[in-house]
């Protein structure tokens, strides 16, 4: 199927101006077969990310060309063949050097890990460049996007998706209303970050943008991880949010563990948490854990539960003393 005729059959069944403009492309690869290979991971929906060089849109003085969120793209095959249509529901510019480890999962490529997504993009990226006077090191600033797949032929798509995002300014109506919500509700804001403490939105954003650059000096307490929204694709509302710890400090290796989730009041009862813990798991992996710790209160029945569907085998109960609350404890081996 040509890219035209796939773009006439999504914007008919999905009732879409055939005039809104699209672009078509095939991923770009090191190794040949790479073009199909990413497109079928696309079609697995292990790939939903992808980054291109902000400087060879400067040295060819197109600009405004630069992808945006909400633009649809035609996936091509290595034959110009048409895969599925996409669309961007994340787009921001990092140096090379700063790119965080949730990008580097969202691509899909090999252990999905940051320090594989920076061997082959650093070859991927000189290649790139080479035949401008632009050389590529850390500071190289790179366009990172993350897509849905919207149509593709013979495949159904729940509305029910969900997006994990990394927060950003495109996202702040939905992130202060979460907040509002969860603050009327008197809701504990597990898994929000300082979110609680900050109603400065973009305070917000820059902190969790911070807390996830690869490049940070540790501060006193020496945590890495990453905050990601949770976005419902039907109609981009935000349901829930998750802490994603890949380094540990003391208070967590002993007590709350790898991750923290809560999900909005209004959206409870939903599964959402269950499968956002899975994805949190499956993000996990790409760092090399073989298991994971996660807590809850011994009254959160729905916490508990949502572990125990995930895998969770319970190890103890801790008393957290700063806190004054007891926590049950859980193991979940990650295969």
């Amino acid at each position: 199927m040509t890219e035209k005729e796939l773009w006439a059959e999504f914007c008919s069944k999905k009732n879409i101006d055939i005039n809104t403009p699209y672009e078509a492309w095939g991923f770009g690869g090191i190794e040949e077969g790479d073009t199909d290979k990413l497109a079928q991971l696309v079609l697995k929906g292990k790939k939903f990310g992808t980054a291109s060089s902000y400087d060879e849109y400067v040295m060819e003085d197109v600009l405004d060309e630069i992808p945006q969120p909400g633009d649809y793209s035609v996936i091509l095959d290595s034959n110009d063949e048409a895969v599925c249509v996409i669309r961007n529901y994340d787009v921001y510019v990092r140096a090379f050097g700063d790119v965080p480890p949730f990008h580097a999962y969202a691509e899909g490529e090999g252990d999905r890990s940051l320090q594989y997504w920076r061997d082959v993009h650093t070859e991927f990226f000189k290649e790139c460049l080479d035949e401008t006077d632009m050389p590529f090191n850390q500071e190289s600033r790179i366009i990172c996007e993350k897509f849905s797949v919207v149509y593709a032929p013979g495949q159904d798509f729940s509305e029910e998706e969900l997006l994990f995002v990394e927060p950003s300014m495109d996202y702040a109506k939905e992130i202060a209303a979460y907040r509002q919500e969860m603050l009327d509700a008197d809701s504990s804001f597990d898994g929000c970050f300082s979110m609680k403490r900050m109603p400065d939105i973009q305070e917000y954003v820059d902190y969790c943008i911070g807390w996830a650059n690869p490049r940070r000096k540790a501060d006193e307490h020496g945590a890495w991880g990453n905050v990601l929204l949770v976005i419902r694709k039907s109609d981009m509302k935000m349901v829930g949010c998750m802490q994603v710890h890949n380094v540990l400090t003391e208070r967590m290796k002993k007590y709350t563990g790898h991750v923290g989730y809560s999900v909005r009041p209004s959206e409870r009862g939903k599964g959402y948490a269950k499968r956002m813990l899975a994805k949190a798991l499956d993000f996990l992996s790409s760092f090399g854990f073989e298991e994971i710790y996660v807590s809850c209160l011994p009254d959160n029945e729905a916490s508990k539960k949502t572990i125990l569907a995930n895998g969770g085998e319970y190890v103890e109960t801790v008393f957290l003393e700063e806190d004054n609350v007891n926590l049950e404890k859980y193991k979940i081996r990650l295969s």
